[in-house]
């Protein structure tokens, strides 16, 4: 089944979010929750950093490429907007539930939570989705703490339908040039954000100005989210290199070695954003050429398509699970290991659920745009509007 747009679906993208939001939950549940002794967890926390901050840029820069794919010429603002508010709000709304209940209910807050609780301020600009745009980590952490880069993606959406146009308007010499030009961008901002300095922020050996700048202020995020637009668009008009597998891979590989002898903002994800779009591209591309593997499998596609869910309901649930056993209790190795695998087994069918039975049918009910909208039509020197690679993960369900 063909996307909106009529360009082919690509369900190897929506599997590899399966695999992005479950780096995060990996992170938090080894890492955050503060389970094992504190030789263990230092170490656990210095690999954890980069698994999670690379994911949410892999996000960032997935968004704008499937956003870009399924754009239909035509399609109107408000439609999409309404789209965008079906798909992310419910469960942003109900992650913000769970976890204003969580700071409600407990006296001592947990180690998850960032900067050891949140504010009623804070909470407030969470559910409004404003809450990155103040450089306190009281505010940005909010009740529920990766809701910031829905915050970001929000306002992500909010500029979309310009961005679209103009990428639009860009030839092949045009797309590689501002392709060139915002990776180079995405290198040079954090060290900008380096020179911000602030006060000192607990568990970050980051100034708080520089924490804030670098990782969570939706404009310099921005970036990323340009960058998977600009890819894609190379992609449709085949003008996108086919890289071979250990170029790639290498790409992906130094960035990730180079993390331990790079400036810290380096770690907080920009720099994984120009090797992981080589990626994503290259999946794309296997599936225009019926060439899909393990990511296209309909079981992972299904977990993909839950992998939002997955992403913004497990933290307040490992929360709750940690302050259950005790805030100060340190498991045994194993005993540790079991207790992360089974939060992660619970985070995941959660997920399942809610995609099912509230996600799905509330965009089924509320995002659908009745009026009529231009059929697509073919532009010159575009991949073909029909072919292989269609199936259960097409662009019209990541939309």
């Amino acid at each position: 089944m063909p996307s909106p747009s009529g360009s082919p679906g690509l369900p190897s993208l929506t599997g590899l979010r399966f695999l992005l939001a479950a780096n995060v939950l990996t992170a938090h549940a080894f890492s955050g929750s503060a389970l094992f002794s504190e030789k263990l967890q230092a170490a656990l926390s210095i690999a954890a950093v980069p698994l999670a901050t690379s994911a949410v840029s892999g996000f960032f820069v997935l968004s704008g490429f499937v956003l870009a794919w399924s754009h239909r010429p035509g399609d109107r603002p408000r439609s999409f907007w309404r789209r965008r508010f079906w798909k992310i709000y419910p469960n942003h709304a109900l992650g913000w539930l769970m976890g204003a209940l969580f700071f409600g209910v407990t006296t001592a807050p947990s180690p998850m939570a960032a900067g050891g609780g949140a504010t009623v301020t804070g909470g407030v600009a969470e559910l409004f989705l404003v809450k990155v745009w103040v450089p306190a980590q009281e505010v940005f952490n909010g009740f529920n703490d990766p809701s910031w880069s829905v915050c970001c993606e929000a306002f992500f959406y909010l500029l979309f339908p310009v961005l679209m146009s103009a990428a639009r308007r860009l030839t092949g010499v045009g797309l590689r040039s501002a392709w060139l030009a915002l990776a180079g961008v995405i290198l040079v901002l954090p060290a900008v954000a380096l020179e911000l300095g602030g006060r000192a922020v607990p568990g970050w050996p980051l100034g708080l100005n520089t924490l804030w700048f670098g990782y969570v202020f939706p404009p310099v995020r921005l970036a990323e989210f340009l960058l998977g637009i600009v890819t894609a668009r190379l992609v449709q008009v085949q003008s996108w290199p086919r890289l071979n597998a250990p170029t790639r891979i290498g790409a992906l590989a130094t960035v990730f070695a180079a993390t331990p002898f790079v400036p810290r903002p380096y770690c907080l994800g920009a720099g994984y954003g120009v090797p992981l779009s080589l990626t994503i591209a290259a999946l794309a591309l296997r599936d225009i050429d019926g060439r899909s593997r393990l990511l296209a499998r309909p079981a992972v596609v299904a977990l993909g398509e839950a992998s939002y869910a997955l992403y913004i309901l497990h933290f307040p649930l490992v929360m709750s699970a940690r302050q259950a056993v005790g805030v100060n209790h340190r498991f045994a190795a194993l005993n540790g290991v079991l207790f992360a695998v089974g939060l992660m087994a619970a985070a995941q069918a959660l997920a399942l659920l809610v995609h099912r039975r509230y996600e799905r049918p509330l965009q089924a009910r509320f995002a659908r745009d009745t009026r009529a909208v231009p059929c697509a039509r073919a532009e010159p020197g575009t991949t073909p509007f029909a072919g292989p690679g269609a199936g259960p993960g097409h662009p019209a369900r990541t939309q």
